[in-house]
């Protein structure tokens, strides 16, 4: 008999049942259904598997990340700022009237690939979800980067010394402090320490 090298719990994550094959995963891009589906992106992720959303009609709303899109299955639908969604509102609840904190509820259906985002444009009407992903892009350290690396930057630095201390009368030059440094040439040898 062959020796379990893996153990019980190593077999168990391979089970059949948790199998995925690429016949199975869906190339069909789902698109808003009935009136109470949206288009929507997520602006703020919050903990115990909700986050907020700016669906494509002005509204914000809480979104409520359902089991499915958590866990295991979690791993092609990760949810962070700026990611492009399908939600469901919940017409069995009764609507919010009044500008109170309460945010409308909704449920996450779907969430779009990058491969989905472009055929979603085709539909039009995402302009404020384009302008918004080019902001989490920037905030999230796009190309626009703030420091710059040059050698120039000691250079620039000494002559910006040199022009203070040349300011207030004190006449000190790179080779006269070389010069006075060379009067002792002290060697060290790595080998007699």
């Amino acid at each position: 008999m062959v020796k379990n090298t893996k153990g019980g719990s190593g077999h168990k994550s391979q089970a059949r049942k948790y199998e995925t094959s690429a016949k199975q995963t869906n190339l069909k891009t789902r698109f808003s259904e009935d009136e109470y589906e949206h288009y929507a992106q997520v602006v703020a992720t919050l903990g115990n598997g909700m986050c907020h959303v700016m669906c494509k009609d002005g509204k914000k709303r809480l979104c409520i990340i359902r089991g499915k899109f958590r866990g295991r299955g979690k791993r092609d639908n990760i949810i962070c700022n700026g990611k492009w969604v399908l939600v469901g509102g919940r017409d069995f609840e009764a609507s919010k009237s009044g500008e109170g904190k309460d945010l409308e509820k909704c449920d996450l259906l779907e969430v779009y690939s990058d491969l989905d985002k472009e055929r979603l444009k085709t539909l039009g009407g995402f302009a404020d979800f384009i302008t918004r992903d080019h902001t989490f892009a920037n905030v999230s350290g796009g190309d626009d980067n703030d420091v710059e690396f040059t050698n120039n930057a000691g250079e620039d630095e000494y002559d910006n010394l040199m022009k203070e201390l040349r300011g207030s009368n004190q006449q000190i030059s790179l080779e006269s402090v070389s010069e006075n440094n060379g009067e002792e040439d002290d060697t060290i040898n790595v080998d007699d320490i």
